[in-house]
């Protein structure tokens, strides 16, 4: 039987949170999942208060070897490199669930300017500020957009003043804004609600194209998101 694949982009606090509990619902079920990790990023020591691996190294590389002993019913790749220009091709094709759980806006628009170019995919994109953080859902299929595109309605997303980890230099790889371990499980467990609801073809995309919540508020709010063209 033939696996259906998943890709998540991006193994830092979101990512590391979401692979680990997603992997382990995938395992379990009916059909055979792949999933493909993609970071080139490596797991440090100032890492360890948000972030879970066995041992340090390229995150991709050394999480994909965790979860092989954890998940054998699961088939794992990894790709140690961050998404570019040069690879994004080879990193996200039709018909792959991608989940993108990076830190920047660039590397977000550069996803959006690819999905244009496919025919069926979903994207689920989340990121985080210190206690609050959203959830956005891309979802197209035979060449139409369903949902919005991630820089539809996020001009900061659409013109990005940052940079993609690939351009940075180690010292502003080391550099990076506080956040805490339990705004980046939020962003994960509302990425896994996504999921199940999209697997199981019990989720209105006329009413949910992003998610917004806020810890102090106690708050978790949907917005509808239609395509904007």
């Amino acid at each position: 039987m033939e696996s259906r694949k998943i890709i998540i982009i991006g193994l830092g606090g979101i990512g590391s949170m979401l692979c680990d509990n997603m992997c382990r619902y995938l395992n379990f079920q009916e059909n055979r999942w792949s999933v493909t990790l993609i970071d080139g990023d490596s797991y440090e020591l100032k890492n360890q208060e948000r972030q879970s691996f066995i041992r340090f190294g390229n995150k991709a590389r050394v999480k994909a070897t965790e979860l092989r002993m954890k998940f054998d019913d699961t088939i794992f790749y990894e790709i140690e490199e961050y998404v570019t220009p040069t690879n994004i091709d080879s990193c996200i094709k039709d018909g792959d669930i991608v989940f993108v759980c990076v830190d920047n806006h660039k590397t977000r628009k550069l996803i959006s300017e690819h999905v244009k170019k496919l025919s069926n995919v979903i994207i689920v994109s989340g990121g985080n500020e210190k206690t609050d953080g959203n959830v956005q859902i891309t979802t197209k299929k035979g060449g139409k957009f369903l949902t919005a595109n991630l820089n539809d309605y996020h001009p900061e997303i659409d013109n990005p003043t940052d940079k993609s980890p690939h351009e940075m230099s180690c010292e502003e790889l080391a550099k990076s804004e506080p956040q805490i371990l339990f705004t980046n499980m939020s962003v994960a467990t509302i990425m896994c609600w996504i999921f199940y609801a999209l697997d199981k073809d019990l989720l209105d995309l006329d009413d949910v194209g992003e998610v917004y919540f806020d810890m102090l508020d106690m708050s978790v709010i949907a917005h509808n998101r239609k395509p904007l063209n």
